[in-house]
């Protein structure tokens, strides 16, 4: 099958040329060699006095020389040809193989046919054929890829571990394929000088000098990377020897005639006899965290000299240390820098390249380019290796930010999370991460509050604050749970875990009676909102609103805790309002009812008096003129006129009645 090698990717031909590599036992005496093949291209003759014997032999140049004169028409002759060299070096080292197809491209072109008898300069002239200038050039290129070929040989056998020095493997990624087109090179310009083909030859060179000046790049990282590796040595052994902070520091970012002189924006000493709260991070994430370094900072600079478990807040400062990517432009990166001096409130320092100690900085602080934040004492010792989360979650509660006041502070809901791993319910509260959880009888609210937070999970401005939302449902997999949650937390209050954990739970117990649902928000292990589903939902699903405010705000539930409270105190004052009303319609109704009853009393005594009056109306002895009258005859249609009440006293209307019949009753005339 004919190949066109200028159709291969470099991979390809690389694995191609690798496959004919079998082992490096063969011996060559490249030394000798060399000496003669270079003298012999450089002054036409051999050198006096060289060896007559060598390793692999004159006859084994002469096989290889004449089966390249017979690649001719076609460069698909030029790459089995070069295949079929390689495989005949099969046992050789990648730089013997390259030097041999050279000694037998210069032997057979000087006409070298033993070594016995060493012809004149007068000779061997006559007898040399004529090398074209563009074969010079390619001959030249060959001689310096050699050259570099064993400096890398040199610099990979100098002991460092690929650990150490990575790019030695990279280095030799480019040896195989930089050897094959040497060989290629010498097959194409041999056959156009011995055999009159017409290869173009600057094709060859484009393609071999692009090879060789990548492995020219290796070898300067090579080069560059030993030099970092016995400076971070030098580094190391320093830093098992420091005695103060300010010394450490120094190791870290002190310059090198390789590195610049490193500053500290806001001053350079201030750090002397401090604790200091040391900040690693990348520049891409730096921004959304000077808020928080910010409230940090804040926070010990009030009440400075108060003394807490020991210590006081002025002694603690905070020292920022971004940590610049090898891909970051280091122009862009001083520009931003430049920017955020105007917020940043700590001290920081200002180096926009790879940082000297860097290495040193993630082997002893394991930094792996995720924020940290180490603690160092005034010696240098290591305080707390990492003090981020414990500050995420507890802020400055957890002064002055010891692994032990991390222990302390996780007592005060330890009882919470205990009742929720009881159910069996399992949520990470490791790194930096928020936690709703919910539950309720009102589905739609549920239903609300888990759309409208995984909305928020994605959001950008979550993203870019490098936060992480989570939420779960109590009881979505298991109605039985949401009974047990409330019994246990129950029982733990009846456990009397002291006054401050008892006022908690008595909050989460008030939240079971809400008909819309309760909400719990952590930030971490520490619970930060006990909250009512009706409020909180809206506050989530009104992001939008308030979404700049969490990377101006210490922190997303900072932000969100100060929408909520609006939003509770709008909700309690709009219930109070209503309160209002319905305690003034229930006040109107209740004098509506009182008169109403009032009238109705007044009614009722009036039938009772008329029912009394008729009473004794009936029960009177009647006169003869009152028999009279009664026999005088009504007619049949006549009826008589209706009662009228006269304006006259009960007293009187009796009397009125009587009068005549009776005797005056004491008050009538």
């Amino acid at each position: 099958m004919s190949v066109n090698p200028f159709d291969l990717s470099d991979s390809k031909i690389r694995d191609l040329a690798y496959q004919t590599h079998l082992n490096d036992n063969a011996k060559c005496d490249t030394q000798i060699l060399f000496t003669m093949v270079s003298t012999l291209l450089s002054k036409s003759r051999l050198p006096e006095g060289g060896s007559s014997s060598f390793q692999p032999g004159l006859h084994t140049l002469k096989l290889i020389s004449g089966q390249m004169i017979n690649a001719t028409s076609g460069v698909q002759y030029v790459h089995q040809t070069t295949m079929w060299i390689l495989e005949q070096f099969k046992n050789y080292s990648w730089d013997a193989k390259a030097l041999l197809t050279l000694a037998a491209f210069a032997f057979k072109i000087h006409g070298i046919e033993s070594l016995e008898a060493p012809r004149t300069t007068e000779v061997q002239s006559r007898s040399r054929w004529k090398v074209p200038p563009i074969v010079t050039n390619i001959l030249e290129w060959v001689m310096e890829a050699l050259e570099h070929i064993w400096e890398w040989l040199k610099l990979s056998s100098s002991g460092y571990h690929t650990e150490d020095v990575p790019s030695v493997s990279d280095g030799f990624n480019e040896i195989p394929l930089l050897v094959y087109w040497i060989t290629a090179s010498l097959v194409a310009s041999i056959a156009n000088i011995l055999a009159s083909s017409d290869y173009k030859l600057p094709d060859f060179i484009d393609r071999l000098s692009s090879v060789d000046n990548n492995l020219k790049e290796r070898l300067n990282l090579i080069k560059q990377e030993i030099e970092e590796f016995e400076d971070y040595l030098r580094r190391k052994e320093m830093f098992s020897q420091t005695e103060d902070v300010v010394s450490m520091l120094r190791i870290f970012c002190e310059p090198t005639p390789k590195f610049s002189i490193v500053k500290v924006y806001d001053g350079k000493t201030k750090t002397k006899k401090k604790h200091v709260l040391l900040y690693f991070s990348g520049f891409n994430s730096i921004d959304s965290e000077i808020s928080f370094l910010n409230y940090i900072h804040k926070k010990l600079e009030e009440n400075p000299k108060e003394a807490v478990k020991g210590y006081r807040k002025e002694e603690f400062k905070i020292l920022c240390i971004p940590i610049a990517d090898n891909k970051d432009d280091s122009a862009k990166i001083k520009l931003r820098f430049e920017t955020l001096k105007k917020y940043i409130k700590c001290y920081a320092v200002e180096y926009f390249s790879k940082l000297p100690g860097l290495r040193l900085i993630k082997e002893e602080l394991n930094y792996s380019g995720k924020p940290i934040m180490p603690m160092l004492t005034p010696t240098g010792d290591m305080m707390n290796e990492d003090a981020m989360d414990l500050i995420f979650q507890w802020g400055i509660e957890a002064f002055p930010f010891r692994k032990t006041d991390g222990e302390y502070l996780s007592q005060k809901w330890r009882w919470f999370w205990d009742v929720l791993k009881k159910l069996k319910i399992r949520i990470q509260l490791e790194g930096r991460k928020y936690i709703f959880i919910y539950g309720g009888n009102n589905r739609g609210w549920i239903q609300n509050l888990a759309l409208a937070l995984d909305k928020l999970k994605g959001h950008e401005t979550i993203e870019r604050a490098d936060d992480v939302i989570e939420h779960y449902q109590l009881g979505k997999n298991d109605p039985g749970a949401i009974y047990r949650f409330w019994k246990e937390i129950e029982i733990k209050k009846a456990s009397n875990l002291g006054s401050e954990i008892q006022e908690k739970m008595e909050s989460l117990l008030c939240l079971k009676g809400d008909p819309h649902g309760w909400v719990v928000l952590s930030k971490g292990s520490n619970v930060k909102i006990l909250g009512h589903m009706e409020p909180l939902c809206e506050t989530v699903m009104e992001f939008e609103i308030w979404k700049d405010k969490v990377l101006q705000k210490e922190g997303f539930d900072i932000a969100l805790k100060e929408y909520y409270d609006a939003k509770l105190k709008e909700m309690e004052a709009q219930k109070l309002k209503e309160m209002e009303a319905q305690k003034l319609e229930a006040q109107r109704v209740k004098e509506l009812e009182a008169h109403k009853l009032k009238q109705m009393e007044a009614q009722k005594l009036r039938e009772q008096e008329t029912q009394k009056l008729k009473e004794q109306e009936a029960n009177h002895k009647p006169n003869d003129d009152d028999d009279a009258k009664v026999k005088k005859k009504v007619p049949v249609d006549a009826t008589p006129p209706p009662f009228r009440t006269p304006k006259k006293s009960i007293c009187e209307q009796i009397c009125s009645c009587i009068k005549g019949i009776f005797e005056p009753c004491c008050s009538c005339d």
